[in-house]
């Protein structure tokens, strides 16, 4: 598939799914959705289970960054066929790390409410929206994929913070947030289409079923 093409589906990818999310109706949050199942508490944790559940995120987060930025940068270019491929990827492990931290899925998994999942889905979109950037990057265009690294992020942060503004008024609409979670599992899948620069590359089936657990 050339360069070409693979430019078109991401662009006929892209605007399918904007136009859809901007013609849905809005899309409210339940009101149950901060009543989880297991609510036991341990060792003085509230909600353990969900606490706890997010350990594996931030062990994969640590471990993604010291690989990318441990000493020695011969030993990372190695790894890829262009230095500048790493980037998006910080981010993602950034992001998945986030999770867990103060300022992540555990911090609203304490005491679940509107204002602290705001924390639990800000660091979720920054790790979706880089993977993106990641497929671009590999798999059409490194200047490309670095040049939207950014705004990708900025779009996916956006829809988090037009949420939790249209709850605070009392009308909360969750379609622009559905939007970034759909269009990062769609590109995963494009993405097994696309030219693989790199063996494994069917492996992105099983990162996007992760990503879908992870939003869920």
């Amino acid at each position: 598939m050339s360069q070409r093409t693979s430019v078109t589906l991401l662009l006929i990818l892209t605007a399918v799914v904007a136009l859809i999310f901007l013609l849905l109706p809005r899309i409210p949050q339940p009101e149950a959705y901060h009543l989880f199942a297991d609510r036991r508490g341990l060792l003085s944790i509230p909600n353990f289970g969900d606490v706890a559940s997010n350990l594996p995120f931030a062990a994969i987060g640590i471990w993604g960054l010291i690989f990318l930025l441990r000493p020695g940068s011969n030993q990372v270019t190695g790894r890829f066929l262009e230095q500048g491929e790493r980037w998006p990827y910080l981010f993602v492990f950034v992001g998945l790390l986030l999770i867990l931290t103060g300022f992540g899925s555990s911090y609203y998994h304490l005491s679940p409410n509107n204002s602290r999942l705001v924390w639990d889905r800000l660091p979720m979109t920054i790790a979706f929206m880089s993977m993106v950037a990641a497929i671009i990057a590999e798999r059409i265009s490194l200047r490309v994929g670095l040049w939207l690294l950014p705004i990708l992020i900025v779009v996916g942060m956006g829809p988090v913070l037009q949420w939790y503004a249209s709850e605070m008024r009392g009308s909360g609409a969750l379609r622009f947030y559905a939007a970034v979670q759909v269009y990062s599992a769609l590109v995963l899948l494009l993405a097994l289409l696309l030219p693989q620069p790199y063996t494994r590359g069917s492996d992105l089936a099983i990162v996007n079923r992760r990503l879908l657990q992870v939003q869920a």
